[in-house]
């Protein structure tokens, strides 16, 4: 038997960006419904597939519902570390970038986000890619930017 972790009320934080599996009516697949970070309260809990517990999670700041895997939610009194970007972010280099002394991004280029390092909250890394080369930048190298 599956014990929940978190109760009726409890006050939990998402860990991970939640997107539309195509359960959310009125929503494409594959949106983002709530960002990583972002709280809600425990609405019930219950028992997927005999092996998952799944969470009814009301966000109160956008009013959406949804439901969230255990692994996905972790206590709302935790300390938390907020990142500027997600996967798929656009963003714009503060700086020029090379490697091995060959000059391959310039200030104010455009990049996209392709994934987030959190290993280290006081120093959180990005993954870009800026033409063939896939590189680690840390979060004080980027600014907002445009879409992509």
């Amino acid at each position: 038997m599956l014990n929940p972790k978190f109760d009726y009320g409890c006050e939990v934080r998402v860990i991970k960006n939640i997107r539309n599996d195509t359960y959310q009516g009125g929503q494409t697949k594959g949106e983002l419904l709530v960002r990583r970070g972002t709280c809600g309260f425990v609405r019930q809990s219950g028992v997927y597939k005999q092996d998952q517990i799944i969470y009814q999670v009301h966000f109160l700041e956008t009013d959406i519902i949804i439901g969230c895997k255990e692994s996905e939610l972790t206590l709302a009194s935790l300390v938390w570390v907020t990142n500027e970007f997600e996967y798929g972010d656009s963003a714009r280099l503060k700086i020029s970038l090379s490697v091995a002394g060959e000059l391959v991004a310039s200030k104010g280029e455009l990049t996209k986000v392709l994934s987030v390092d959190r290993s280290d909250p006081q120093d959180i890394l990005y993954r870009i890619q800026l033409g063939a080369h896939d590189l680690m930048v840390p979060e004080r190298a980027l600014i907002a930017g445009e879409s992509i």
